[in-house]
């Protein structure tokens, strides 16, 4: 510049708080502007030159020099100083930035203050003299300016930009104004594209457009993006390639045609795919891929050409010339020079197979030799070829559209471009034998059925088409967006498209499932392959039918508000039978008076049968039971006779109808289930006990047959036993009075204790006891792995975890049941348009069990969709989440975690290695840690830990590991896989010696995630703080907020909440804050405690082990589920 920098407004644009302040500031601005008549967003500002056109033609001005030239022109201002007296802006428009100049000799006194006032990132045009400064640069001397647009909102630090990659590709907007770099990008992909247009119309090729929305989608191997059209009343696809309504272009006549647009692919989102992209695709008649070669050489390095004026580009620290002619190579002869191994479609599968097993390619049971070929071809070759490469002579097996080549009928006349390993153009000699054509098809339908993700789908139109005539022609298909990325250098295709698909910030809203690649040092197995629509998932060995539409919506269904207040009248008026038979009863308001009954029967047949009844069938009229109500009417029933026919005692008698009445009334209320099992074994139970009393009553009279009067007769025997249960007398006189009150007191506990069982059993709530069986598992993990991009998802293959499959069998919800609770360990996975769908029919599910329900650390920007139904939200926490692509550990801030890695390093290694890769000594190393850390006491966790040892078998986990100067391993930390379009990976095990260094977990953490973020990995999810940030200021937080504010503070002393926020925050992490979600804040403590107990954080002396989840239980004991058990 020329002249020093004093600008204003210099300070970064960073943190939601200077943002709203410098936005408030901007605002009064506007309004003084609008108050003086100015007005701040004019109509249109007529401009006569741009930037780099006053540079290119005024670039050689000698200092001092005037270009004698008034010039008009428009830009944002990027720049704002001061500097002897005089005012400097540097102006940038679309094309580069030039210099102003303000004086107040020139503009005058007002229009300078209105310059000075200027922000960065307002619009402005001005007209003015073109001059040469005293430093050289050139500038334009101001005669006037205007405002054409106020910026409201603060540019980021000009210096960095957007630091952020995903603030980046979400505000492209602002992107574009501060890094030069994607501008640089964008202008090179725009001539790129006119490049690639150019020599397809100057070799006679007519542009065209064809349908986006098809009835069927095809022309490549991909999942659509499907929709439906109301009109028309029909499921339609959005298109995934271009190729078949070109082809029947030239089935009807048009000889040479092509197409540059947008498709579709409901696939995985990484550095290379993204589900909307950009295609080319050029189809010749009477041409072959041959043609189609020399094609594909002169547009992509026309096209680089364009872009960079050279051929050369760079890939990573090499350069690679794009100039043709290209190398051209069978993968035949590519397996042999990189593998050493022949190969071909018509060798037997087996030994195709062991090829396959020798270079470590996996491999369906349906595919044949020549699709074996092609995966291992790609497995051997693609990190050599870095040059241009046509990749020629593909398999039949694998090749649908292709022509059966002319020299060996088991391959096709088809070539791949690949470039630095990546695949750049594909092309055919098209098939235009409708006959093959359909035979192909067939083959194809039978692969997807035998769950081969690849195959092409049918389309019996084209087919028909291809029944007109198709001459000989050569087709080909370029990915723009892959171009791109070559000739402008970039590693991403987000870089190269202006607004990539993202997941919605803070969680919400929609989701495109991803691969989530794991580290390429580390090997890892591959994870996050979407879920076929047509696999074996019930275990059978037979692929599921095609999945039928969605169901419709389940409507929400809560808990009446009836039942609470029934449940407590009905345990308050078993209550008041129980008066009279507690001895310290205060009988005033004369409710002894109205409840005596003259002789023991009766007194214990009203206090113990009724109250006893009552109170115990309470609990489930609360819930709901249906059970509970046909119960409850009958004992009302009863009790209202009874207090009718014996007294009669007017109050007990209408309290009971009243009862009587209202459950009648809320008869529609009660819709919960009970268990089937449950009551077969009421059933079962009963003969079992009457036996028990039979044969207890039975010995006991025997034994006092000379005692007692009249003498014993079987139906005196049966009145005695069987009228005892309920404290009746029987028709016999006792004369040994020991025996009478021993004998009379058994047999009513026996009454008691049987009628407290059969309860019992009745309302055993509908529960899995066992864990889910490895079928249910295997449908869990597909699950997980094709949609759980949540940083908690892994954990719900945690093995205490009973689960729920939506009706569609695509999402589940995990959760565990415990004392009447199902407690859901955090969101639920699946398609995220299926989100309120899966969570409605959990809903109504529990509703019908009678079950209540806790969402455990959900997250807080999903609570909108659980209060949509009822549910309250309850801040719970926040989750410690680090961005591995931005880690580092300079800076100030990350000063104390730097000196405790460097100083754990002089004594310790770190290494990173797959799970699966644990040798069985260093895995016994690393339990025998984990046990010396538990001191003796059990696995915790239940929302953020799996629960389990290291177990050494499982190539999805990643183990961090610290040895010391002996190599003996000092500590560790296990992380398991996060899915999705931001792959990852979530703290399960975090261990180490006792008396190891300190600083050694930071060491850990530190080196895995600087070791990770390179890897494509980014984000690391580490531990939970809870009540977080309530620790710091809870005013904004309502009352509640308060509270869990106190609570917070009460229990920090004894579970270290505010240092394990500290801890945390000292990796200058993102927080995720999650909540609790209730269906009744009143139910709130009941919650607390069953979360403490599901976490391992509460273990309660003698009643401790009824707080443990049956599913829990099962797995301590190591019980195996039956086969064919089914999760609830």
């Amino acid at each position: 510049m020329g002249a020093t920098d004093e600008t204003s407004d210099a300070r970064p644009a960073s943190g939601a708080a200077f943002e709203d302040a410098e936005r408030e500031r901007r605002l009064a601005k506007l309004d003084a502007l609008r108050e003086r008549g100015i007005e701040p967003y004019p109509v249109r500002f007529d401009r006569d030159a741009t930037a780099a056109e006053l540079h290119g033609r005024h670039g050689a001005l000698a200092a001092g020099e005037r270009a004698g030239r008034t010039v008009k022109l428009a830009g944002r201002v990027m720049a704002l100083r001061r500097h002897g007296g005089l005012d400097f802006a540097d102006l940038m428009d679309e094309t580069g930035t030039i210099q102003l100049l303000a004086e107040r000799d020139r503009i005058g006194e007002a229009a300078l203050a209105d310059f000075a006032a200027l922000d960065l990132g307002d619009w402005v045009g001005v007209s003015g003299e073109l001059i040469a400064s005293q430093t050289g640069e050139l500038t334009v001397e101001l005669a006037s300016f205007e405002l054409l647009s106020k910026a409201l909102r603060p540019l980021p630090d000009l210096r960095h930009g957007l630091t952020d990659p995903e603030a980046r590709y979400r505000r492209r907007y602002v992107d574009l104004v501060v890094n030069q770099r994607a501008r640089d990008v964008f202008r090179a992909r725009s001539i790129a594209i006119s490049a690639v247009r150019k020599v397809l119309l100057d070799r006679g090729f007519r542009e065209v457009e064809t349908p986006v929305l098809l009835s069927q989608a095809g022309g490549a191997s991909a999942k659509p993006f499907l929709t439906h059209h109301n009109a028309l009343d029909i499921e339609m696809s959005l298109r995934i390639a271009l190729e078949l309504p070109l082809k029947r272009l030239l089935v009807g006549g048009m000889d040479r045609v092509f197409e540059i647009g947008r498709v579709f692919r409901n696939e995985g989102l990484d550095t290379r795919h993204n589900p909307e992209f950009t295609l080319l695709e050029a189809y010749q008649s009477f041409g072959d891929y041959r043609d189609m070669m020399e094609l594909t050489e002169t547009l992509v390095s026309e096209a680089a050409l364009a872009a960079n004026g050279t051929t050369i580009v760079r890939v990573g620290e090499r350069e690679v010339d794009l100039r043709p002619p290209f190398r051209r190579a069978s993968m035949i002869d590519l397996i042999k020079e990189y593998g050493g191994v022949d190969m071909h479609p018509s060798m037997p599968v087996q030994e195709a197979r062991a090829i396959a097993d020798r270079f470590g390619v996996e491999w369906l049971e349906v595919w044949g030799s020549g699709k074996i070929l092609s995966e291992v071809c790609d497995e051997l070759s693609e990190a050599h070829l870095i040059e241009p490469t046509f990749v020629m002579d593909h398999p039949k097996e694998i090749s649908p559209l292709a022509r059966t080549h002319r020299d060996d009928p088991l391959l096709t006349e088809r070539f791949e471009l690949v470039v630095a390993g990546r695949e750049l153009a594909n092309a055919y000699s098209e098939l235009n034998d409708p006959v093959d054509q359909a035979e192909r098809f067939a083959y194809e339908a039978r692969q997807q059925a035998g769950g081969d993700e690849e195959a092409e789908p049918v389309d019996d139109d084209y087919v028909q088409a291809l029944e007109y005539g198709l001459p000989p022609t050569g087709g080909l298909g370029i990915g723009i967006d892959r171009l791109i990325m070559l000739i402008t250098g970039v590693e991403s295709i987000r870089d190269v498209i202006l607004f990539p698909t993202l997941r919605p910030q803070e969680g919400g809203g929609q989701h495109a499932p991803a691969t989530a690649t794991a580290p390429d040092s580390l090997a890892l197995h591959a994870i996050g392959a979407p879920l076929a629509d047509n696999v074996d998932t019930d275990g059978d060995g037979i692929p599921d039918a095609p999945r039928a539409p969605a169901p419709a919506p389940v409507p929400v269904t809560r808990r009446p508000r009836s039942l609470k207040p029934l449940a407590w009248l009905t345990a308050f008026v078993g209550l008041l039978s129980l008066l009279p038979s507690l001895p310290l009863a205060d009988w005033s308001f004369g409710i002894g008076e109205l409840l005596e009954r003259p002789g023991r029967a009766t007194t214990f047949v009203i206090s113990v049968v009724l109250g006893v009844a009552l109170i115990a069938v309470a609990r489930q009229i609360a819930r709901g039971k249906r059970r509970a109500w046909w119960i409850a009417i009958g004992l009302f029933g009863a009790a209202t006779i009874v207090h009718v026919l014996k007294g009669p005692d007017p109050v007990a008698a209408l309290a009971n109808l009243a009862m009587l009445l209202a459950f009648v009334w809320y008869r529609h209320d009660f819709e919960a289930k009970g268990d089937p099992g449950s009551f077969v074994d009421a059933l079962a139970f009963i003969p079992l006990y009457v036996g028990a009393v039979l044969v207890f009553g039975v010995v006991s009279l025997l034994t006092q047959a000379n005692n007692v009067t009249p003498h014993l007769g079987a139906g005196g025997v049966l009145r005695t036993i069987f009228g005892g249960l309920v404290g009746a007398s029987g028709p016999y006189t006792f004369h040994r009075d020991l025996f009478e009150d021993f004998f009379a007191d058994a047999l009513l506990a026996l009454g008691i204790a049987g009628l407290a069982i059969l309860l019992y059993l009745l309302f055993r709530p509908l529960v899995q006891r066992t864990p889910p069986d490895a079928g249910e598992r295997e449908r869990a993990q597909a699950i997980v792995r094709e949609w759980g991009s949540d940083t908690l998802a892994y954990f719900a293959l945690r093995r205490d975890k009973s689960y729920f499959f939506s009706r569609d069998g695509r999402s589940l919800i995990a959760y565990a049941y415990v004392r009447g609770y199902a407690m859901v360990a955090a969101d639920p996975i699946g398609p995220p348009r299926e989100r309120a769908r899966v969570l409605d029919e959990f809903l109504a599910h529990c509703h019908e069990q009678g079950w209540g329900v806790a969402f455990l650390a959900v997250r807080e920007a999903d609570a909108p969709l659980y209060r949509e139904r009822g549910m309250h939200a309850i801040y719970l926490g926040d989750e410690a989440i680090l961005r591995c692509d931005t880690f580092t550990l300079e800076g100030k801030a990350m000063k104390p975690v730097r000196e405790a890695v460097n100083r754990v390093g002089r004594d310790h290694t770190f290494e990173l290695l797959r799970e699966d890769r644990a040798s069985p000594e260093l895995v016994a190393q690393l339990n025998a840690i984990s046990a010396e850390w538990r001191r003796g006491s059990g696995e915790r966790g239940f929302t953020m830990e799996l629960g389990e040892d290291v177990k050494g078998d499982d190539p999805d986990f990643v183990i961090a590991l610290a040895r010391d100067r002996s190599g003996a391993p000092a500590g560790f930390l296990r992380f398991v896989p996060a899915y999705g379009a931001d792959p990852g990976y979530s703290l399960d095990l975090m261990r180490r010696r006792l008396g190891s260094a300190n600083g050694l977990t930071e060491y850990l953490i530190a080196n895995a995630a600087l070791q990770l973020g390179p890897q494509g990995v980014r984000r690391l999810s580490l531990n939970f703080a809870a009540w977080g940030r309530l620790l710091d200021s809870a005013e904004d937080a309502g009352w509640l907020g308060r509270f869990e504010q106190r609570v917070a503070k009460g229990l920090n002393p004894y579970f270290q909440i505010q240092s394990l926020r500290d801890f945390n925050a000292k990796f200058g992490p993102q927080w995720l804050p999650r909540s609790i979600v209730i269906d009744d804040v009143g139910e709130l403590p009941k919650v607390a405690l069953l979360y403490a107990s599901v976490e391992g954080f509460l273990d309660l002396p003698l009643v401790g082990r009824l707080f443990v989840p049956p599913v829990r239980a099962a797995v301590a004991a190591g019980d195996d589920p039956p086969a064919g058990a089914t999760a609830t």
